[in-house]
């Protein structure tokens, strides 16, 4: 059929079909190099979309609502929608790649709302991707109003102008031949359908599936955007049909706006995915929401949705990073709707247009943000700060962009309470006044931030975000916001100074502060930059032995030190604590792929011995004696010491107050008492001392009796002696060696008793002036002198020479005296004389001199010289007991040669004493048995 014969002969077809297929080669270029695939596969969907709503619109005037088909099988895809039909002018346009007349735009009045939202008619040349031949299906309105069905194929595979001009051309043909040859009809606006068919290759059917995923994720803005589109049904092989719907369920009044509340309905039940939408006149703005359990999440958008609508996605505005969508129909877009122009130019009064437009959504987001700031019934607030600045675009002003939008709404975010904190609160990121109030916590690896979170919750709940939200924030937070870092983190930890401030932190006990630096360290190792900051001191985070944080080289580790001992150093001096780290501490790597860096110097237990010895010997520490009675009680586990069992005994006895208990050392060392056993057992001397007399410290150390007391005592003075602090026992001024009339002496000041020497002797002496017992020692004291220290019976009596020559000049008045004083050839021969005569009988044979002296015992005849024997040894054992404690000595020997060694204590049983009393009583009643015969006496009274 020629072309000047055809219904469309009245146009120059020859002109239009070159200066068209010119432009489709063009459009076509992009498409068929392989340039933005998949952008172009997002956008055709929509254009599909756009168009039938445009189609439905034009063709409806009372606003009747189109329903989109898309179905895709293993060789075609399918877009199909009802409501339309076409006019002639559809046809041309859609064939030759131009608008209708009737999308037509005064661009006088920028402001205007139309019908349709298509712009450039260039959108339908997008869908070739999927085939560069499309099947079209439709009904044509003719010029009596009636339709006639028809279909065609319009074909864009033509390489070159030829080629496309013949596609033109058959298209036209075809869609004419249709018309012509299809009857004229009567329909009703429910029978109207259209559909593009696209043949799809494998490589084709992937790219329809992405077109297919596109709708999926975008439609329910779109639905809400586009109220002329009623719904959009999804067939596919594998799965069936899904029906897409949206529906208005909620209103929500705020001062004197309203939110709307939609939920799209997927198979005709309510989904998932809800939208909460802010209006002013022809602008919207929405935000994606859940709700759940009548608990609304703010949800965050997907990163794929493109931030600007032209009532349909502008694919290519995703970067705009925005948490809402912004709809207008007034957006003036690019060519290829990829964004709209937002450049601060007065002179450009499109780009003004739809700066101020942006500028206007973004004062609704912040009406939104002070709606959410006071309606605890919101969550994941978090997902409304996610706002950055804008990937670099030709058609956007990057600085305009941040001022007035990313900065403003920033500002808004920093002082509405968005932030869910651990204490339970919900709170801003700023306070009222513009410090930082939320912690955020922060690493780039995700372990890292959840365990300075863990650290962060436990020092300051009432800032530290949930942990829920903690990678959520990470993503968001922006240089405004404070970034709770590990160093953070150190400082805090040095910030409390020591374990006691840190433990009324966390409001627990110093094992769960321990605990939380354990837990520090550990995440120290594990992070392994901001150790290195710890190793340079540059914080102090490691706690001594004393609980304060110091610097790490400063700290010791100690080796084999016993604890006891470090007890004891701490009485004197802060050192060692100061400088060992505190035991409950664990800075090495639990890793086995990363070593330990946090090392440290070694202290050992002979260090810590030194320290003591030092200080003890200065004597400039007023703590000396608690450290020497704390030494005092240490005792090996195993092996003790006798030593150590009597110092501690000695020690004891004389500070009972101080030696409760015994303490165990583990790792043993004899130089640990070096100093400190001195000074021991000088306090105990200077205690005895100062009681000046036995009987005083008797009662004073609560001594049984006086006995018992120098008992104790001896064994005191054989230790100093024999373990080498015999200095103790010659000092001036605390003398301890007790003299025989019980006072305290020093050694220089004592003589031995040789114990020879009668106690009637010494009488003797006392009374003519001269006191021998306080010279000599107290018999029951072993202790070796000089043999120059040792006092005889010679002794005694040269010293008592000086006192008796009076009574030799004043002899003549003692008559009783007088033959025997001139029978003695010197004064010495007299003192012996007397001392044999008038004492000797309390020496050896006293029992027997008592007898020989006493004329009326002797003649009864009643002791014979074995009973005498007897009493003897009665005697001496009362005398061992008197005067020795039992403590056999040389003299007990001589009555008792055998069975008894020198030093032994002697012993007797009860039945022994009584049998022995028994012995004497039956002595004494031979006596009075004796004297009544021969002096003839009744009884005695």
């Amino acid at each position: 059929m020629s072309t000047a014969d055809g219904m469309f002969s009245q146009y120059e077809r020859q002109e239009l079909n070159k200066i068209t297929a010119k432009s489709i080669l063009e459009k076509l270029m992009d498409i068929r190099q392989g340039i933005k695939d998949e952008f172009t596969a997002r956008r055709l969907i929509w254009e599909l979309i756009q168009n039938a709503k445009d189609n439905a619109s034009l063709c409806n005037a009372d606003g009747e609502k189109v329903d989109v088909f898309i179905e895709i099988t293993e060789s075609e895809f399918i877009f199909s929608h009802n409501k339309g039909y076409f006019t002639n002018e559809h046809i041309r346009g859609l064939i030759r790649k131009y608008s209708s007349s009737d999308k037509d735009r005064d661009v006088e009045h920028i402001d205007q709302v139309y019908k349709t939202t298509g712009r450039f008619g260039t959108g339908f040349m997008t869908t070739h991707l999927l085939s560069e031949k499309v099947h079209i299906e439709s009904y044509y309105k003719n010029d009596q109003g009636k339709y006639n069905e028809f279909n065609f194929w319009l074909d864009r595979s033509g390489k070159d102008e030829k080629g496309i001009i013949r596609g033109i051309n058959n298209a036209f043909e075809e869609a004419e031949d249709s018309i012509k040859n299809s009857p004229n009809v009567i329909l009703e606006k429910e029978d109207f359908y259209t559909s593009f068919i696209y043949p799809l290759t494998d490589r084709k059917r992937n790219l329809a599936y992405i077109a297919l995923e596109e709708v999926k994720n975008g439609i329910g803005f779109t639905l809400i955007n586009v109220p002329e589109i009623n719904s959009v049904t999804i067939d596919e092989d594998a799965i069936g049909t899904t029906v897409y719907k949206i529906k208005l369920v909620d209103t929500i009044t705020y001062q004197d706006n309203e939110f709307y509340v939609y939920n799209l309905l997927i198979g005709g039940k309510k989904s998932k995915y809800s939208y909460l939408t802010i209006n002013e006149g022809e602008l919207q703005i929405i935000i994606p929401i859940s709700d759940i359990n009548n608990k609304f999440h703010v949800l965050e958008l997907n990163s794929d949705i493109p931030r600007f609508h032209l009532d349909f996605p502008m694919t290519g505005t995703e970067d705009l990073h925005l948490p809402f969508i912004v709809n207008t129909p007034l957006f003036e877009p690019t060519e290829p709707r990829d964004g709209v122009s937002l450049i601060d130019d007065e002179e450009n009064p499109i780009a003004q247009k739809n700066c101020e437009i942006v500028i206007r959504a973004v004062d609704l987001f912040i009406i939104f943000l002070s709606y959410i700031g006071k309606d605890e019934n919101w969550n994941d607030l978090y997902n409304l700060a996610r706002i950055k600045s804008p990937k670099k675009q030709p058609w956007i002003d990057s600085i305009w962009f941040n001022d007035n939008v990313v900065s403003k709404i920033r500002k808004e975010l920093l002082y509405t309470p968005i932030v869910d904190v651990t204490n339970g609160d919900r709170i801003a990121i700023l306070d009222d006044e513009g410090y930082y109030q939320v912690c955020f916590p922060y690493a780039e690896k995700d372990i890292i931030r959840e365990k300075i979170w863990g650290l962060s919750m436990k020092i300051q709940p009432q800032f530290t975000p949930i942990k829920e939200h903690i990678n959520k924030w990470h993503e968001i937070i922006w240089k405004d916001c404070y970034k709770f870092t590990l160093s953070e983190l150190s400082e805090e930890i040095e910030d409390k100074e020591n374990l006691e401030n840190l433990t009324e932190l966390l409001g627990e006990k110093e094992k769960n502060a321990i605990d939380f630096l354990n837990t520090y360290y550990d995440l120290l190792n594990l992070e392994e930059n901001h150790i290195k900051d710890i190793i340079a001191d540059k914080y102090k985070v490691i706690p001594n032995q004393l609980g304060e944080f110091i610097k790490k080289s400063e700290l010791f580790v100690e080796q084999e030190i016993d604890e006891e001992l470090i007890n004891a150093c701490s009485l004197v001096t802060e050192y060692p604590r100061q400088v060992l780290r505190h035991k409950a501490i664990i800075t090495a790597s639990n890793y086995d792929n990363i070593d330990s860096k946090l090392k440290y110097s070694i202290k050992n237990q002979e260090s810590i011995i030194a320290d003591i010895n030092k200080i003890i010997k200065e004597r400039k520490n007023q703590n000396i004696s608690l450290v020497c009675d704390y030494l005092a009680s240490l005792f090996p586990t195993n092996d003790i010491p006798q030593r150590r069992k009597l110092i501690f005994g000695f020690s004891k006895k004389i500070y009972p107050e101080d030696f409760t208990e015994k303490r165990k050392l583990k790792y043993y060392d004899e130089k640990i008492w070096e100093e400190s056993d001195k000074n021991s057992l000088f306090y105990i001397v200077s205690k005895i001392a100062e009681f000046k007399t036995v009987t005083q410290a008797a009662e004073g150390l609560c001594f049984a009796d006086e006995n018992a007391f120098i008992t104790w005592l001896d064994k005191l003075i054989s230790f100093l002696v024999k373990d080498g602090f015999e200095n103790n026992i010659n000092r001036r001024d605390h003398p301890i060696l007790p003299n025989q009339n019980g006072d305290f002496c020093t050694k220089d000041d004592l003589f031995l008793d040789d114990g020879e020497t009668d106690e009637i002797l010494k009488d003797i002496s006392a009374e003519l002036g001269h006191d021998f017992r306080e010279e000599l020692l107290d018999l029951s004291i072993i202790l070796e002198l000089p043999e120059n220290r040792t006092y005889t019976i010679e002794d005694v009596a040269e010293k008592i020479s000086a006192s008796i020559k009076p009574i030799i000049r004043d002899v003549e008045n003692r008559k009783e005296y007088k033959e025997d004083v001139l029978n003695c050839a010197d004064i010495q021969e007299f003192i012996t004389f007397w001392a044999k005569e008038k004492i000797g009988k309390l020496q050896k044979g006293s029992v027997k001199g008592f007898i020989a002296d006493n004329k009326q015992i002797k003649d009864l005849n009643a002791i014979d010289s074995t009973t005498q024997n007897e009493i003897e040894k009665i005697l001496q054992i009362r005398h061992l007991y008197s005067h020795r404690n039992g403590i056999v000595d040389e003299k007990f020997l001589k009555y008792f040669p055998s069975g008894y060694p020198n030093g032994s204590e002697h012993q007797m049983s009860i039945e022994e004493v009584l049998n022995k009393i028994e012995y004497l009583s039956g002595i004494v009643n031979n006596i009075d048995n004796a004297a009544m015969v021969k002096y003839s006496l009744s009884t005695f009274l």
